[in-house]
């Protein structure tokens, strides 16, 4: 899926996505939809490395996605692969680094040719 700034692909081995451009105000719906797409069993995975802009209600979304509602406890856990320093910066001004059921794994996703991010070697992510 894409938008004129956002594009989000399906990883490959496991329930995630993958995002880059920017997630603002223009993007938030396909971002959601994305989200609420994935299986709900399983732990998400969300590759973040080609982000080059994501405001708070984006960032938001993206460490709340193992959550089915608003007030709820994680269901799933929620992986954050090659998060780019500045939004390492910002979830820890927030505090958010340390979320339950938030964990990071400095190593990407899989990728198809379309994202524009590079594929990594096959390394099983550290958050498994």
């Amino acid at each position: 899926m894409a938008d004129e700034a956002l594009r989000i692909a399906k990883a490959h081995d496991q329930v995630g996505l993958i995002i880059a451009g920017e997630v603002d105000e223009s993007g938030y719906v396909l971002l959601m939809q994305s989200l609420a797409a994935l299986d709900r069993q399983d732990d998400v995975h969300l590759d973040l490395g080609g982000i080059e802009f994501c405001d708070l209600a984006g960032l938001r979304a993206i460490v709340r996605a193992g959550r089915i509602d608003e007030d709820a406890t994680p269901d799933r856990r929620v992986c954050l692969h090659a998060v780019p320093l500045q939004l390492q910066k910002v979830m820890q001004i927030l505090g958010w680094d340390e979320m339950p059921g938030v964990a990071f794994d400095e190593q990407p996703l899989d990728s198809y040719p379309d994202t524009g991010h590079p594929a990594p070697d096959a390394k099983q992510p550290a958050c498994d």
